[in-house]
């Protein structure tokens, strides 16, 4: 089982950054969805345990807008989600999800937790950080859990 935390939207709140890495020390992966993906330079992570994707504040960010990896036999993909139209439907993201035969896909932007689901696809927004909002998923052998959290719970 490989247990992943996942945030989004932290626009520089390091306080919180610095709570949910806490919360999160057994979690091999972290993700980071964007909007001021650099947050994550001041935390010294193993570059094999952090992802990140730039968001639409990170104009400046050379890193790609969209990620697909493999992990306990579940593919995920994860993207900030403006460039799919979030906030108004998660149908583009799901159409981009189940294209890449994604099983999972992280997005942000939105500032809202919301786990969806579309047929086979879970769909996962984290919340914002600068909130207190985060979210740890666990995959195993083919099967995500998600699980929604609030620093302040």
């Amino acid at each position: 089982m490989t247990r992943i935390g996942v945030m989004a939207d932290s626009h520089r709140n390091r306080a919180n950054i610095r709570r949910a890495l806490k919360r999160m020390e057994d979690c091999v992966l972290i993700l980071h969805l964007g909007d001021h993906d650099t947050d994550m330079d001041d935390f010294r992570l193993r570059e094999d345990r952090l992802l990140s994707v730039p968001g639409n504040c990170d104009p400046l960010s050379f890193a790609p807008g969209l990620r697909i990896f493999e992990r306990d036999g579940v593919r995920v993909l994860m993207t900030h989600g403006d460039a799919y139209g979030v906030k108004h439907s998660l149908m583009r993201l799901s159409l981009k999800a189940r294209e890449a035969g994604a099983a999972l896909a992280l997005y942000g932007h939105s500032h809202r937790q919301e786990i969806d689901r579309d047929g086979e696809i879970t769909l996962l927004n984290p919340g914002a950080l600068k909130n207190g909002d985060y979210a740890v998923v666990e995959l195993d052998k083919g099967c995500v859990r998600c699980e929604l959290h609030n620093l302040d719970k």
